[in-house]
């Protein structure tokens, strides 16, 4: 198998490929790169990375970014942890297009959060980002919840979308977000706080920011 390189932020999008690759047995070496402490925008890092992001992928040397396309990858280099729907490439698209609005519906809202001075830098104009974003949230979450309906996994099966999702469900409740709305969702953040891939990942992060704290 190739050489994994794996470099994320605690607590960032970049859980969502973490428990992938615990979920797919991989075997890799953590890079922690504190996002909080700009370490994702140092000149070594935009060397690998001009996108100055997490996650981040080295693959052999290789290096692959974006969420989607790692857990592709992942997906296909480790057929038997079914990380997207196996078998049917109709919904294995399907899975893949969730995931995609992961990445670009539901992420960059709930960025105006932890940012709202990128989105709009007028005074005072802080809490008005965040009450936006907070309504957009509930949109998404209500899409989400919906999905979910009964089902323990939004694929009935467990896949990757399920690890994504988590990530938002771990920022909603940071964030003090009103999620009372949501019990279907608050259910399957119990179910994936019990799988042994995803105590892994979680117990990975609090052990790196741990040192961060440490070290500053």
């Amino acid at each position: 198998m190739a050489k994994l390189d794996f470099y994320f932020s605690p607590g960032a999008c970049s859980l969502a490929t973490h428990i992938c690759l615990e979920e797919a047995g991989a075997a890799f070496t953590p890079k922690p790169t504190y996002t909080r402490k700009g370490q994702t925008r140092t000149p070594e890092y935009l060397a690998l990375n001009p996108k100055g992001k997490v996650p981040m992928l080295g693959i052999d040397g290789h290096m692959l970014t974006e969420n989607t396309a790692i857990i592709t990858y992942l997906n296909r280099s480790y057929p038997n942890a079914k990380l997207l729907p196996a078998g049917d490439a109709l919904k294995e698209a399907e899975a893949l297009a969730f995931i995609a609005w992961c990445a670009s519906g539901v992420h960059p809202v709930m960025s105006r959060f932890f940012g709202p001075q990128n989105f709009c830098d007028l005074p005072e104009s802080a809490d008005n980002v965040k009450s936006l974003a907070a309504k957009a949230t509930a949109g998404n979450f209500a899409l989400i919840e919906k999905t979910l309906g009964t089902k323990d996994w939004v694929f009935g099966e467990w896949s990757a979308a399920d690890a994504y999702i988590f990530v938002f469900f771990n920022w909603a409740s940071k964030l003090g977000l009103d999620l009372a709305p949501y019990p279907n969702y608050a259910k399957h953040a119990e179910r994936m706080k019990q799988r042994p891939a995803v105590q892994r990942a979680l117990a990975r992060e609090a052990d790196a920011l741990a040192a961060m704290d440490k070290a500053a």
